[in-house]
């Protein structure tokens, strides 16, 4: 097992990821929300523009596979963590 201090430190720096990962998922969220947006006013015309609503719905695909990326990396991380205080808490009380 590792040293407190060590643990403590690795913690404290996994926590700090975790909050920039849950902060680019956010942004992602953000801008998809926004994309969304665009092509409901791209529909509303009285024209549809396709060549802009193939844009428009191939960046919301490639967001909704960044988005989906950042919950693979955010749950790996947790699952990191969680496990560490799984193996410290068996450590306390053995």
């Amino acid at each position: 097992m590792y040293p407190l201090e060590e643990v403590l430190i690795w913690e404290a720096e996994m926590d700090d990821s975790l909050q920039q990962e849950r902060q680019i998922l956010a942004a992602y969220q953000l801008m998809k929300m926004d994309l969304t947006d665009r092509r409901t006013v791209l529909l509303q015309g009285d024209t549809i523009d396709t060549f802009s609503l193939d844009t428009v719905d191939q960046a919301i695909l490639r967001v909704e596979k960044l988005i989906s990326e950042q919950n693979v990396i955010i749950g790996e991380k947790e699952k990191a963590v969680q496990t560490m205080y799984e193996q410290w808490k068996q450590l306390l009380k053995d």
